[in-house]
């Protein structure tokens, strides 16, 4: 009798971080995950420490989004509130 073959999965293909695509977070949540409030992010942004831009919107301001890997970068970077 022979044995069934084994279902052994291969290596996980490699993923480029590159090709993924950014996951973009509110001023709002931001904050809760830097542990800062939402004016010390606002301030991050205008003072150009925190790269971030402006969503489309009617009124035409729109709202701020971050990159959430610009946000771990500030946060490793240790940036006081």
């Amino acid at each position: 009798m022979k044995k069934p073959a084994s279902k052994r999965a291969g290596p996980a293909p490699a993923v480029n971080l590159f090709e993924l695509e950014a996951v973009w977070i509110s001023v709002s949540k931001a904050a809760k995950r830097a542990g800062f409030c939402t004016q010390t992010i606002k301030r991050r942004i205008l003072d150009g420490t925190l790269p971030a831009t402006r969503s489309q919107s009617p009124n035409g301001r729109g709202h701020w989004r971050i990159r959430l890997g610009d946000l771990d970068s500030l946060m490793a970077r240790g940036v006081q509130s």
